[in-house]
């Protein structure tokens, strides 16, 4: 369903639609002055009895009859036989007819027109039609055909013996017309044309977009933006609250580092190493008060006495 709604988004654009569809248009007028039209020539035939009838011949002794008409349904089964042995293909050469060549010959009862077809059971019809790329070479096929047929009909009576008298004849109900125009061909190479440009423009189309998607998404191609690699490696960077070249980001404050006790780095060569504060007043350079300074106990404790001295001193309004 998604691929039809991208399809569908895509053919409503104004860039992708209006332009595969003119093309496709263009494509099928040009196809369609290309391929040359057909003609077709279309005859109806029937079988029918001699006047005299078929079972007998005057001028023979009693008992002379046509064969071909035996059958319980005699002209039908004889139309049957003339349809059969025409849609050979050595009798197709010898009408001019070439296999997968520009003429086609189509010889039946009459089940391929349809204005037959309420009548088809009811007569031995013969249907003939020959379709060409030239109207000329349509009529003089037409016309070899019905001689043939005609030719076809005699020398069979003949060769089973029937009398002259009883032989069977064919008729022409509907005549030979004149070659038409049939242009279904060219409409339908038009039409695959049109169809074909438009799939392949809509699925060009497609693709394209398809492929930005992907782009889009992964981040790929876009300057200053790493694709699924380039992010994958610098985790490690981020993760730290800094870049991958060992910088900080942009706009941020550098990461603080603190150190304990036992880590704090030497000093590096050529530099002094951090002085200590400055001592207060009666204490070693190490911080911790002397013993027997002033106010301070030996045992590291203040001395009672010197401090009621300096707090008696502190108070004497006369100081």
């Amino acid at each position: 369903m998604e691929f039809w709604k991208t399809v569908l988004d895509l053919a409503r654009r104004k860039r992708i639609g209006p332009p595969v569809i003119g093309l496709g248009l263009l494509a099928a007028a040009v196809v369609f002055f290309l391929v040359p039209p057909r003609y077709v020539s279309t005859a109806s035939m029937v079988l029918t009895t001699p006047p005299a009838g078929g079972t007998t011949d005057p001028t023979k002794p009693p008992g002379r009859s046509n064969p071909l008409l035996q059958f319980s349904d005699g002209l039908r089964t004889t139309a049957g036989i003339l349809i059969l042995a025409l849609n050979t293909e050595a009798v197709a050469a010898e009408l001019g007819v070439v296999k997968d060549g520009p003429t086609e010959v189509t010889i039946n009862d009459g089940r391929s027109n349809p204005a037959m077809l309420g009548i088809l059971m009811n007569g031995p019809f013969v249907y003939v039609e020959v379709e060409s790329d030239s109207a000329e070479t349509a009529h003089t096929v037409m016309v070899r055909v019905q001689n043939r047929l005609r030719t076809e009909l005699a020398d069979r009576q003949r060769a089973l013996g029937a009398p002259g008298s009883t032989f069977i004849g064919l008729v022409e109900v509907v005549p030979p017309t004149f070659p038409e125009t049939d242009r279904s061909v060219t409409w339908q190479a038009a039409g695959g044309a049109l169809a074909l440009v438009v799939v392949l423009g809509l699925g060009l189309a497609y693709a394209v977009e398809r492929r930005r998607s992907l782009r889009h998404r992964y981040g790929e191609g876009r300057p200053g933006v790493p694709g699924p690699a380039t992010r994958a490696a610098g985790t490690g960077a981020e993760e730290r609250g800094g870049r991958e070249d060992g910088g900080t980001p942009d706009g941020a404050d550098p990461p603080v580092t603190v150190y304990g006790p036992a880590e704090i780095p030497p000093a590096r060569p050529g530099t002094a190493p951090d002085e200590p504060p400055a001592p207060r007043g009666g204490e070693p350079p190490g911080g911790n008060p002397a013993p027997g300074a002033a106010g301070v106990d030996r045992a590291g404790g203040q001395d009672p006495d010197a401090a009621v001295a300096s707090h008696a001193g502190g108070d004497d309004p006369g100081m």
